[in-house]
């Protein structure tokens, strides 16, 4: 087939513009301009032996950023494991197993180099892929499997069993106790599945306010000894399209709401700690002052064996906080209860807040006790 005049022309130009970046290239070379690495490949090979976590901070240690080191298991981990910024961290297939050893008692198996050398500041560009992290929580305790202190973060595809304390922590704080100075944001959590944890299944740790702007989307967390999701700052991040079940404590439990929004999420059968006096929800939000959030298309359900003391809030606003105005739309959800006194489909509450103003229209709430419960000083409209 005869080429087009346009084609041939667009083949000429190509071969100019090609021409042109080789003398550039060369002319450079001549100057004694260094050119930019490519990034490389690192394996780290493990033995399955208490010599593994030192083989791959080794395998670390020697990459430079923009590096992929890669990890081939299975691998026993006596040490916690420090992640340099700006690097991809990932398994090599489904044998890419991470154990901790017996009695290691570690914080971390995995960390943030910032979090784990005490620095108060955070890292960037970490990401971790396709690897299977086992806490040991019967031979072990205290330990959080993967611990971020970071910002522009990634986690996908990782699964994490058998933690002594959380599944996943970000933090602003750390591992000794120092409160970073900088914020951490925009993190990125997909893909993931936690299973039999002691504490959260993930949990944002920030007693300072700069935990900010995290998504967490696409996952499975089940079998927590805390809530499946909690953040002390919930401020700018999305949770959704999660799948959360067997939960001792809340769903997702989100402090300081502000441009929030949780969507589209499945629970069920969450607060099965059944603590009298305690109240257990499957979404709970603490509002900030003006900025409206978003809870909408969720589905909770109790399907499981419903304990015998407790009181359980399916969608709770749980007050206002430092005294200003909260605006949070509540639409489109799902609420299916065991019919008992005990449950309320949804309590929307301003606390010490000046006043609540929730959108609260197309929920469907079935066999609760009460329906819904507004407190004084909050406006319930059906929207625009």
């Amino acid at each position: 087939m005869n080429a087009s005049p346009r084609h041939l022309a667009a083949s000429a130009r190509h071969i100019a513009l090609s021409g042109a970046l080789l003398v550039l290239t060369a002319a450079a070379v001549l100057a004694g301009d260094v050119l930019p690495a490519q990034a490389a490949r690192v394996n780290a090979t493990c033995a399955n032996t208490t010599s593994d976590a030192a083989t791959i901070q080794t395998a670390i240690n020697s990459s430079a950023p923009g590096d992929e080191i890669v990890i081939k298991g299975p691998c026993l981990i006596n040490a916690t494991i420090k992640l340099a910024d700006d690097r991809t961290y990932r398994g090599d297939g489904a044998g890419t197993l991470l154990k901790q050893a017996n009695g290691a008692n570690l914080k971390a198996m995995l960390a943030s180099q910032e979090w784990a050398d005490n620095n108060a500041w955070v890292g960037s560009g970490v990401r971790v892929e396709r690897l299977t992290l086992d806490g040991n929580s019967a031979a072990n305790t205290g330990t959080s499997p993967l611990v971020l202190q970071t910002w522009d973060s990634r986690v996908y595809d990782i699964r994490i069993y058998n933690a002594p304390a959380d599944g996943i922590l970000l933090t602003t704080v750390t591992a000794n106790g120092t409160q970073i100075a900088n914020t951490a944001v925009n993190n990125i959590l997909s893909d993931i599945y936690i299973e039999n944890v002691k504490g959260a299944g993930i949990h944002g740790y920030d007693p300072a306010n700069l935990l900010t702007d995290t998504v967490i989307e696409r996952s499975w967390i089940a079998g927590t000894g805390g809530s499946a999701v909690a953040t002390d700052n919930a401020a700018g991040w999305q949770i959704r399209d999660l799948h959360l079940y067997e939960v001792a404590k809340n769903g997702i439990d989100a402090s300081r709401c502000y441009n929030t929004g949780i969507h589209d999420n499945y629970i069920e059968d969450f607060g099965s700690q059944g603590t009298s006096g305690t109240t257990y929800y499957g979404i709970r939000c603490t509002v900030q002052d003006k900025a409206p959030s978003s809870i909408s298309g969720n589905t909770i359900n109790q399907f499981g064996a419903f304990p015998a003391t407790g009181t359980f809030v399916y969608i709770g606003l749980d007050g206002v906080n430092g005294g200003g105005s909260g605006f949070v739309s509540v639409t489109g959800n799902g609420i299916l209860g065991r019919a008992t006194s005990r449950e309320t489909g949804l309590n929307y509450q301003k606390g010490s807040g000046t006043a609540l103003t929730v959108a609260s229209t197309g929920n469907i709430v079935s066999s609760v006790g009460t329906s819904r419960t507004v407190g004084t000083g909050v406006t319930v409209s059906a929207g625009v």
